[in-house]
């Protein structure tokens, strides 16, 4: 391999040596194109050579750079929407000639329907103008850069930006602020979440071919929802379409402690395009017609047979299209993306412990782990400009994530039973998600816009089939079932499904280019459904010789149901549903407007009335028998500063007061698993809302060069917050949740981005935090005040870039990536033990994609090159000790990548 590597440095090196040479002999037009009245960047600009096939296209910047031979020449400048620009004589020699050109929006060119007004805001300088221009200090992330460093999704972006990290579960935590604290919009419209445990849409269901851009702003105005206090997180998907194109990638690559190697998988019924069943009448007759059926029936169509396969390639691709079609004079845009990809995760040697006070352990496991996973993405999008000043849109975004996970784990119990699990889990999430929207401007100088959007999502967390059988292991190596409880050999089946309509109005009206009144109308429906059923295997009449735990089918068969030698149980109990819904109805009015011409006034209030319920069971009652609602009305009220210190150097304040709901099974008191072999957790019916005060101070120095400096100081106050406690009950642990009294988050943020030489960038940022909340009383936990659960002191991310360009359609594109993320507390310490804390983490990814004409590309990514082990530890203060309690290694992995546009 190294020998390959060395080659692959020759090539490159004998390759840019022979380009510059090349270049020295002739003489070179540079310079940028801009737009003359925003001063943008036009990357795609064409800059050519009159009367012949010569030219070159402005790059993310706006430069261009021609070699030519001495002569005389004519430049033509081209850019859709914009007038052309000719310029004659230019007399070239030997040497360098600058010409920065202004580009002047031609309306008339393209009629009244043309997008002209519509920004590209996919590169790193346009979106770096849109940041310094916004009235809310906000962070964000184009597409082209997530391709230049190799980002595949949203979540994978997220992590990049500022005092944000990702804890266990894709949860989201923003400051230190957990995943209840923040709030995802799709467009600027809310989007509904498939976990039940999680606020937050996962957000790597949103692969970067899909996305424009990624904004996210950690203060508040009034025109948003004020469910947030840690950051609002906007997914904008393509939609703008500069030209007509046609792209096609393929990718493969794997797991360097994967592929290839041996991996185990539960028997399935087909493959991840599919979603396990059952028998559907088993679950709809009364019990003893169910003891019946089963006798003759088999309702599953998977057993728990497990077969060892090797890990193949992982394999992923995408397909775009977009066009541009003029009918009369109006314009109809379409654009299509889907992108499909699937993967392979082998986890060896991990382990995971529980302890008592004294130090002692309880459970100690060894585990290895196999697991499979598809995601499929596809969207949609229809434009249609009706005039000059209209704009109606629909997208269409649709995603599933399915993730099927194997599990060997062998050790010893808190009674010193040995034993040895088969466990399997799969997890499929689904997201349908509809969106109309439209902005009309009107009135003389378009001093009124109207616009207004509506959307439909509908989301699925399924968990079909999760399935355990459990071996007791003698002291001669002798295999034998565990009857323990009826609970060791199981299936389970869950289904969530979620429904959320959305609707808003605003109209605006200026009177002025800067000064404006906006009143705005937004409305929330939400209506979830859940509903669970465990099969309990009653094993205590089998006692079958067991030589191999992957080889089931001679004892776990039909056959012995219908006999009677086991006995299938089903459990669908009244508490294992729920449904629920909250209804949100609220107005807003807010202002921009300038006291002075270098400060900026946002002022904004905001009314809600929400409408929350939930029906379950409690134990041993009726289905929906119980009820508890929710109703609030609250003002949330939010002023922004921003004062224009000179054209490079701003200030911004901000303050607002936000809202925390709890979720909906936090607010009923059933009681339910996370996951089969987890803490049971009980909601609580006086659980209340919590309310935030947020207060953040940012400088911000933008240089035209690109280079930028941003600190922020924040501080945020709490009141009546929500939290995760733990109680004893009956010997056991059982997990609810409860307000605290109050809490405080508060820290420090640098941001900066500095080109070092021509076509080499530096970027980094880091975040410092402090974070504390005093437990409420009730609790069996340890302290009676700690830092934020998921909260790292420490985050810190840098990426170094390199992006020289090779003539008109060649590009080098180089990054290295890195990532720290800080010591954090990963489960809360009860019952005289410390919290479990999850060690600092340090990753370091490289990307590199070269273009070798316009086109084909390829690239190369390997990520995780550390590949650090990750690490739990646990206090014990009787002893101050501190124990390792769970260690696993994901591995590095890479992927090689072809693409071609048309």
């Amino acid at each position: 391999m190294s020998t390959k590597l060395d080659l692959g440095k020759i090539f490159f090196l004998i390759l840019f040596l022979t380009l510059s040479a090349m270049a020295a002999m002739a003489g070179t037009i540079k310079g940028s194109v801009t737009d003359r009245q925003t001063k943008e960047p036009l990357t795609g600009a064409t800059v050519q050579i009159a009367e012949t096939r010569q030219g070159v296209i402005a790059d993310l910047d706006g430069h261009y750079s021609i070699d030519v031979k001495p002569g005389n020449y004519t430049l033509l400048i081209r850019y859709v929407g914009y007038k052309d620009i000719r310029m004659d004589n230019i007399q070239a020699g030997n040497t360098e000639i600058v010409l920065n050109f202004e580009m002047e929006s031609d309306a008339q060119t393209l009629g009244e329907v043309s997008v002209i007004a519509k920004k590209n805001l996919e590169g790193e300088r346009a979106l770096q103008m849109e940041r310094q221009k916004a009235t809310l200090a906000i962070e964000n992330l184009g597409s082209k850069e997530m391709s230049i460093k190799g980002i595949g999704n949203v979540e994978e972006g997220v992590k990049k930006i500022t005092g944000i990290s990702i804890a266990s579960a894709g949860q989201l935590i923003v400051r230190g602020l957990g995943d209840r604290y923040s709030t995802t919009t799709l467009n600027g419209l809310p989007i509904a979440s498939p976990n039940p445990d999680n606020k937050l849409i996962p957000l790597d269901l949103f692969p970067s071919s899909t996305v424009q851009n990624i904004t996210v702003s950690k203060v508040y105005d009034a025109s948003a929802f004020a469910d947030y206090s840690g950051a609002h997180i906007d997914i904008s998907t393509k939609e703008n379409i500069p030209e007509d194109f046609f792209n096609i990638s393929l990718n493969t690559g794997g797991k360097f402690n994967t592929l290839g190697k041996g991996r185990f998988q539960m028997d399935r019924d087909g493959s991840l395009f599919k979603t396990p069943t059952l028998d559907q009448a088993a679950l709809n007759m009364g019990l003893q017609e169910f003891d019946e059926y089963v006798k003759t029936n088999n309702i599953f169509n998977t057993s728990f047979a497990v077969e060892r396969k090797n890990s193949l390639p992982e394999l992923g691709g995408n397909l775009g299209f977009g066009k541009n079609l003029g009918i009369g004079n109006q314009t109809l845009s379409l654009l299509a993306s889907v992108s499909a990809s699937n993967g392979y995760q082998n986890m060896d040697d991990a382990f995971y412990k529980t302890l008592e006070a004294t130090g002692n352990v309880q459970d100690d496991f060894a585990y290895d782990s196999y697991a499979n996973e598809l995601k499929l993405a596809a969207l949609g999008y229809l434009g249609y400009t009706l005039r000059r000043s209209d704009r109606i849109g629909y997208t269409f975004f649709y995603a599933r994530n399915a993730i099927d996970t194997y599990q060997r784990r062998e050790g010893a119990d808190a009674e010193g039973h040995e034993l040895i699990g088969s466990n399997n889990i799969t997890h499929i999430y689904t997201l349908q998600n509809h969106q109309l929207n439209g902005v009309h401007n009107f009135g003389t100088d378009d001093t009124w816009q109207l616009a207004w959007g509506g959307s439909y999502s509908k989301t699925g967390s399924e968990e079909p089939d999760r399935r355990q059988v459990m071996y007791l292991k003698a002291d001669d190596g002798s295999l034998s079932l565990f009857k323990l409880n009826r609970q060791e050999t199981m299936r389970y089946f869950g289904e969530l499904n979620e429904e959320e309509w959305n609707a808003s109005l605003a109209l605006k009206w200026k009177w002025n280019d800067h000064n404006f009144i906006k009143a705005g109308f937004n409305y929330k429906d939400k209506s979830r459904d859940y509903m669970g059923t465990r099969f309990y295997y009653n094993i205590n009449k089998l006692n079958p010789t067991i030589n191999d735990i992957y080889d089931t089918d001679g004892f776990l068969n039909q056959e012995n149901i219908a006999n009677g030698t086991i006995v299938l149980e089903r459990k669908m109990q009244p508490k294992d549903s729920y449904c629920a819904g909250n209804e949100i109805y609220s107005g807003y009015l807010l202002t921009d407007f300038y006291p002075i011409p270098a400060l900026l006034v946002n002022l904004g209030v905001r009314y809600e009335l929400s409408k929350q319920w939930v029906k379950y069971a409690t134990d041993g009652g009726e289905r929906y028998a119980e009820r508890r609602d929710l109703d609030k009305n609250d003002l949330f009220p939010a002023i922004n500063l921003k004062y224009t210190v000179n054209e490079e150097n701003s200030l911004r304040f901000s303050a607002s007061r936000t809202i925390t709901r709890p979720s909906f099974i936090e607010m009923a008191p059933f009681l339910y698993e996370e996951s089969y072999g987890a803490a049971q957790i009980r909601g609580n019916e006086d659980l209340q809302n919590g309310y935030n005060f947020n207060f953040d101070l940012r400088y911000e120095l933008f240089k035209k060069n690109g280079d930028m400096l941003s600190i922020t100081g924040y501080f945020k106050y709490l009141d009546n917050p929500i939290e995760r406690i733990q109680r004893l009950k009956g010997g056991a642990t059982e997990h609810s949740f409860q307000n605290a009294d109050n809490g405080m988050a508060g820290g420090v943020e640098v941001e900066f981005r500095k080109q070092l030489i021509k076509d080499l960038r530096l970027g980094a940022n880091a975040s410092y935090m402090y974070t504390n909340v005093k437990l409420p009383q009730g609790g069996a936990y340890t302290n009676k005040e700690r830092s934020l659960q998921g909260a790292s002191p420490i985050l810190v991310n840098a990426d170094l870039t390199y992006s020289p360009r090779f003539g008109e359609d060649r590009q080098l594109n180089l990054a290295l990536l890195y990532n720290l993320q800080g010591s954090r507390i990963h489960a809360v310490g009860v019952s005289g033990l410390g919290d479990v804390k999850q060690q600092a983490l340090h990753t370091l990814n490289f990307s590199a994609g070269y273009s070798l004409n316009k086109h084909f590309s390829l690239k190369l990514q390997v990520n995780d090159l550390l590949n650090r082990d990750v690490i739990f530890k646990q206090d014990i203060p009787t002893t101050g000790q501190e124990m390792e309690v769970e260690r696993y290694r994901k591995g590095t992995n890479f992927e090689v990548g072809i693409s071609y546009n048309l």
